[in-house]
């Protein structure tokens, strides 16, 4: 691991550990590091094995493209743009390459659903595919920030869980596809919102 991964890795977990500090007991509590991005970066790392991309570009922008979470004053809607400018300031305090900083900004801009045409490298494919791999290991995250959080009822926790995993199966590459058909197949045949956390809340 070089130097820069390491520090942004300790980045990460330390805004994450206090963001979790911060709500503790309350609707908001949260580890975004520990729920979320240790997973895509572990993707990450699996599926550019082999692969002729910038991987540490790639580690860095899995570490850090949803930054932005652990800051309550930001706007969810906007993470990805907020979290590119976040990453931009943190590599530059640490004097990474300006060239590289520039990719991983592209990477974690182009992460969200609504850039897919902005989309031109590898490593951002890669990124998406990892980052939408995730979520299917923990659709019980996706059940909390909307019954929880943002405070859905049942019939609506279900359809936003729903949504949200048909966009990200939707992007997933057709060739990894059948790692998550049963557990997409079981959400969107399911009648109700107990059909889906009965077997993974």
């Amino acid at each position: 691991m070089s130097v820069i991964i390491d520090k942004m890795m300790q980045e990460i977990i330390n805004r994450s550990n206090l963001f979790e500090e911060k709500t503790k007991g309350t609707k908001d509590e949260y580890n975004i590091y520990k729920e979320h991005i240790q997973y895509v970066y572990n993707y990450v790392c699996l599926l550019s094995k082999g692969q002729d991309v910038d991987h540490e570009v790639l580690e860095l922008s899995a570490l850090l493209h949803d930054i932005a979470m652990t800051d309550m004053n930001l706007d969810r809607n906007k993470h990805n743009e907020d979290g590119a400018n976040i990453a931009e300031q943190l590599l530059r305090e640490n004097n990474y390459p300006e060239d590289k900083i520039q990719f991983v900004k592209k990477c974690i801009l182009n992460h969200s659903s609504k850039r897919v045409k902005f989309r031109t490298t590898q490593e951002e494919k890669i990124l998406v595919d990892a980052d939408g791999l995730s979520h299917f290991d923990s659709i019980n995250n996706l059940y909390n920030l909307a019954h929880n959080v943002i405070g859905l009822n049942d019939d609506d926790t279900l359809k936003f869980i729903q949504d949200k995993l048909t966009r990200d199966y939707t992007e997933i590459s057709d060739e990894l596809k059948y790692l998550i058909d049963d557990k997409y197949n079981n959400v969107m045949t399911a009648k109700s919102i107990n059909d889906i956390i009965s077997t993974t809340v």
